[in-house]
């Protein structure tokens, strides 16, 4: 008498060799992908962050409604607005968006700024009927990358730009 075949089912080596090297060809994909969206994230982080410190700068400049022909300060960055003429203010900032040192100085390490703030600021000529001051805000991060204030920002990584009249009546 002879024996029935064997009916046993399975995978063979090579199967499981060839699923083995497409499971491990996803995985390496899938890890690609994960960097990609680590620095995606960080930079709309930055982004974000950024945002909030320049309509916290906006705010401050809006605050400073004057119609004398006198300097002023913004109350929380002390920005002084021109009386008439075309200025540039430069300052830097923690990543919170607190002020590191004093308006127009470089940068100092040991304050650990993290924004750097070029505010272009454009009022009105004497004698005019015009009473807005135009102010262009360019923040550049990071801070230390263009530490010189007098200098104008070419090393940053990120900016965020926004510009915006401010009314003196």
């Amino acid at each position: 008498m002879t024996s029935p075949p064997s009916s046993r089912r399975g995978f063979s080596l090579v199967e499981v060799t060839v699923a083995l090297g497409i499971a491990a060809f996803c995985l390496l994909s899938l890890l690609g992908l994960l960097s990609v969206s680590l620095n995606s994230n960080q930079n709309a982080l930055q982004q974000t962050g950024a945002s909030r410190v320049a309509a916290a700068i906006m705010a401050d400049l809006r605050t400073t409604q004057t119609m004398t022909p006198i300097t002023v300060t913004s109350p929380l960055f002390g920005i002084a607005l021109p009386p008439t003429g075309t200025v540039t203010r430069t300052f830097f900032l923690t990543e919170d968006g607190s002020p590191a040192g004093l308006p127009g100085a470089n940068a100092d390490p040991s304050l650990n700024p993290w924004y750097r703030a070029t505010i272009v600021l454009t009022a009105p000529a004497t004698g005019t009927q015009k009473f807005a001051t135009m102010a262009r805000l360019f923040l550049t991060w990071p801070a230390l990358a263009d530490g010189v204030a007098a200098a104008a920002p070419a090393n940053y990584s990120g900016s965020f730009e926004v510009m915006a009249a401010l009314d003196r009546n």
